[in-house]
């Protein structure tokens, strides 16, 4: 069972609008947005950008589309440059830098299955005890969906299901007619096993019929909302070693919960009187308060200052970012705490000497390069007119920075898809190469592409920015996420939540 270090208590809603500071609207160039290396993003190249993905939708044009995009522009310019000027992190040392993330998620891995294996040792009679529990079952299932179907589909959907139950009174391997036959694809991947409840987790009808069941025994055809089901007990023999898995499990929660509250309560952790609007003006503005010295949580031998806590934030997906971004003053002390906690287990694994395994390290590395290689080969970077010495470093870049704005034209124009940098890498490159977003540029180029969309908008719909067919990669709507899907339904008997 992994512990998953990143763990984050997040809320979704509206983001807030990055703060900018005052004297920075004027000394600011209001007409170049953001400059990376050698390459200057124009707030009229930055309007275009952000008018390409606000057009033809039922969205606004917002400061924090605009933010997203010159936030997300600097990153890949940074990018080009170090490929143009052979700068890119590749030694050993950088590479531990730019993957920090997941080498934090396996140290904390490692570290819960040392707190595992000094736990009691489980004897097969608490399998058999949890297994005759009354409050906890194992069961297996097959759907057969009718969900909004009609009358006549619903008929013959019940008699599938009668006559497939015929097969399994006559001898037919119920595990084998779930994967084949069963409508739940979470459960069907599994031969029609559900991981062990508690009782009440299903819906009504299929919960009581469940909770009936002998060892081994099969029940009718039960009718739910989801459509029709046969349901198995599977006998102790059969579900032991699942039944062991689910105790380990239960033990490694408690263990994890038990250590770290023991660790926060030992290490007097304390939050700053003003932790929440820190993190709520940090997030707003994080370039301009990266190098902040001011603190947000207390410990005993450490502390946590913005640097630190925007060093986590920035590995979190651009999703969660935003969800921080409008998330409530609990929450954000929560969040604290976590990232807090966090430092602190990796701080214990560092000193029990917790580090991973050459072939984990390995793997991280050679995933690592093979995600720079992808992305070259995807920007257009990675041809010998960018790797040849002979050329002049200032030509290189040049020549990195038309490629970068092509990719762009092409991310726009839905021809290509964004590709994530490594982990941290956009963290690395931006403490190792000079760049600035220029609040008042960005805030011009907003007000540019507002006005020029109300033009369109009055026109009928004409606009001076025209994209290729495709949707965009950078959402407007949610500009630091990929665009929401519709949840799929539900189809198993979890009542309200499909059989996850």
């Amino acid at each position: 069972m992994r512990r998953p270090v990143l763990s984050l208590l997040l809320v979704s809603g509206v983001a807030l609008t990055g703060c900018s500071n005052f004297r920075d609207l004027f000394s600011a160039h209001a007409d170049v947005a953001a400059e990376a290396g050698s390459l200057e993003l124009p707030a009229a190249r930055l309007a275009e950008m952000v008018l390409a993905v606000t057009k033809g939708q039922a969205q606004r044009v917002t400061r924090e589309t605009a933010d997203f995009i010159s936030d997300t522009w600097v990153d890949y310019a940074l990018f080009s440059q170090a490929v143009a000027l052979g700068q890119l992190p590749v030694d050993s040392a950088s590479i531990a830098e730019a993957v920090w993330p997941e080498l934090a998620e396996l140290k904390g891995t490692h570290f819960h299955d040392t707190l595992m294996s000094r736990r009691a040792a489980r004897s097969d009679s608490a399998v058999d005890s949890l297994y005759g529990e009354p409050d906890v079952r194992l069961l297996q299932h097959i759907l057969f969906g009718t969900r909004n179907a009609p009358p006549p589909v619903k008929e013959a959907t019940r008699k599938k299901a009668e006559s497939t139950l015929g097969r399994i009174r006559k001898g037919a391997d119920f595990g084998e007619l779930a994967a084949e036959l069963s409508e739940d694809p979470g459960s069907k991947a599994d031969n029609g096993y559900l991981p062990p409840g508690p009782r009440g987790r299903f819906v009504a009808s299929f919960d009581s019929v469940g909770w009936a069941l002998r060892p081994g025994q099969t029940s009718g055809v039960v009718e739910t909302q989801f459509g029709y089901h046969i349901i198995r007990r599977p006998a102790l023999r059969e579900v032991r070693e699942r039944f062991d898995d689910y105790l380990l499990e239960q033990a490694g929660a408690a263990v994890d919960s038990s250590f770290m509250d023991s660790l926060a309560l030992a290490s007097d952790i304390k939050m700053d009187a003003s932790a929440a609007a820190t993190m709520r003006s940090v997030l707003g503005a994080t370039e301009e308060s990266r190098r902040s010295g001011r603190t947000i949580t207390t410990y005993k031998g450490g502390e946590m200052t913005v640097e630190e806590f925007l060093r986590w934030v920035r590995a979190l997906p651009p999703q969660y970012l935003q969800q921080l971004k409008s998330a409530d003053d609990s929450t954000l002390l929560r969040f604290a705490r976590v990232l807090t906690q966090n430092t602190l287990l990796l701080r214990e694994a560092d000193s029990a000497g917790i580090q991973p395994s050459e072939l984990e390290w390995e793997g991280l590395e050679r995933r690592y390069l093979a995600q720079l290689d992808t992305l070259k080969t995807e920007m257009g970077l990675a041809g010998s007119d960018l790797s040849d010495t002979t050329v002049a470093a200032t030509e290189r870049q040049k020549v990195a920075g038309l490629k970068m704005e092509q990719y762009f034209d092409e991310l726009i124009g839905g021809k290509a898809r964004l590709r994530p940098l490594p982990s941290a890498l956009a963290s690395l490159l931006r403490e190792r190469m000079p760049f600035r977003i220029n609040a008042a540029g960005v805030g011009r180029a907003t007000d540019m592409a507002k006005e020029a969309k109300a033009k369109a908008d009055s026109a009928g719909g004409s606009s001076p920015v025209q994209r290729a067919p495709g949707g965009p990669p950078i959402p407007g709507g949610q500009p630091a996420g990929p665009p929401a899907q519709a949840a799929p339904q539900p189809t198993g008997p979890a009542d309200g939540a499909g059989l996850q």
